[in-house]
């Protein structure tokens, strides 16, 4: 377990490190889907890279095994939650905007892709995909996913740090960022598949985006 949280420790400094080049990258270089492609392939070289490593690494302590990881388990449980996740996008639209809401020219920010798509997909697959993956067979299922949802919170952090956000700002992300984690965290225990994880995350990630 003391390489396990070694090897976290390794990924955030990196992450930290990597989100500083996207940054002076898309200050002097790039905007735009330039800009978006760019922190799409630095966070998908850091992530992925190091989330194959570690399984093919550890692939025999895993709970589910590195080719069992995609599937097409997808229960009840997730179209229900899928749904709530649908609705409760549009309650935060129609309390922020009073009225159906779409943002302008999304593209413009430099990061749709990355956020929308990239996140969930590269992300989920690191941290239920690995770090729960590998938790489960030490952990029950709470101990394990209060863990990673905590591991998935910290990831963040370099993020708020480098955008400079107020104390208040830090608390709001944690907010909604934490039970997220933990909710991710179950449906990949629930469904024994990343598949429906990825689809949540993506969705969550893309309402916000779009529609609030």
């Amino acid at each position: 377990m003391t390489t396990f949280y070694l090897s976290y420790v390794f990924l955030i400094v990196l992450w930290l490190f990597g989100r500083e080049l996207i940054n002076f990258i898309e200050h002097h270089y790039t905007t735009g889907m330039a800009s978006d492609l760019v922190s799409l392939g630095i966070k998908a070289v850091i992530m992925v890279g190091l989330g194959l490593f570690w399984i093919s690494r550890t692939n025999a302590q895993l709970w589910i095994d590195k080719r069992k990881l995609y599937n097409g388990n997808f229960p009840t449980v997730f179209w229900i939650v899928l749904a709530m996740f649908i609705a409760y996008l549009f309650f935060l639209m129609f309390s922020a905007h009073r009225g159906f809401y779409l943002q302008h020219d999304p593209f413009k920010s430099g990061e749709f892709l990355s956020v929308t798509l990239g996140a969930g997909l590269i992300e989920e697959f690191l941290f239920r995909g690995f770090f729960m993956n590998f938790l489960m067979k030490q952990y029950g299922i709470v101990t394990a996913n209060i863990i990673q949802a905590i591991l998935f919170q910290i990831s963040h952090f370099p993020l708020y740090y480098l955008e400079g956000l107020t104390l208040g700002a830090w608390l709001i992300n944690i907010a909604n960022v934490l039970p997220l984690g933990l909710i991710f965290g179950w449906m990949f225990y629930r469904t024994k598949n990343l598949w429906p994880s990825t689809i949540l995350h993506c969705v969550w990630d893309s309402g916000v985006t779009l529609f609030v």
